[in-house]
Parts: C-alpha cells; sequence; structure tokens
C-alpha cells in the first residue's frame, strides 16, 4: 500500500519528489474511506521521521485527486505549489492526470503535531 521511494538517477529531475523519502498509496474502491490509508500513512511517516532520521517526507498526487489531497492534509502534510510538477511518465493525451501537486512535512511540523495530539 505504501512505499518509501529512494532517488531513480534517471528521472529524478523529472519528478521532483524522486529526490526525497516520498508516501504514496493505492486502494481499490471498495476500501476507500475507511481510514485505512490515514492510519497507514501515520506509521510510515514515524518510520521515515524516527527510523530513517528524515528531515523532511513529500506526498504527491494527480492535482483533481481530492481523497488524496485531503489525506495529506489529515496527516498535517502542506501543499507545496513551487514543486508542483507534470508527470514525465504521464503522457499528453491525459492531460487531466498530469499536473500533480506536492505536498511537504518537515520533522519539526510533525513532531510539533505528535506533542499537540
Amino acid at each position: 500500500m505504501h512505499r518509501f521511494r529512494r532517488p531513480l538517477k534517471d528521472r529524478s529531475r523529472a519528478v521532483p519528489a524522486l529526490r526525497y523519502i516520498e508516501i504514496g498509496w493505492r486502494l481499490a474502491p471498495e476500501f476507500w474511506g475507511k481510514g485505512y490509508v490515514t492510519e497507514a500513512a501515520e506509521a510510515w511517516l514515524s518510520y521515515g521521521f524516527e527510523t530513517l532520521d528524515r528531515d523532511e517526507i513529500v506526498s504527491f498526487a494527480v492535482a483533481a485527486n481530492r481523497r488524496s489531497t485531503a489525506v495529506m492534509e489529515r496527516l498535517g502534510m502542506s501543499p507545496d505549489p513551487a514543486r508542483d510538477f507534470d508527470h514525465p511518465s504521464i503522457p499528453d493525451s491525459h492531460p487531466h492526470l498530469k499536473r500533480h501537486v506536492l505536498y511537504t512535512l518537515s520533522r519539526k511540523d510533525w513532531q510539533a503535531r505528535k506533542k499537540g495530539g
């Protein structure tokens, strides 16, 4: 369901998130809206910040994918419009899927959220 990505030399300039630790998800529709993604992503954030000692974790989604961006917001992530991008693997014949928004969460913000929650 979730994955951590390591940089890929051949695509790291084209997809900004590939230079960072990224969490993402994909579920069959019958599992949407049950909280599975948020719960699992919270565990991955803990792993990324506590075990991997990362300063920032990112996530990205198709700009129109409100369900995914809502999860990112529930996790305390913030949009970073300066780092939004057109995904190089999406063909121009699918313009509605090409634009991706990038959200970030810093270790500092994650720790503050943990203390406050």
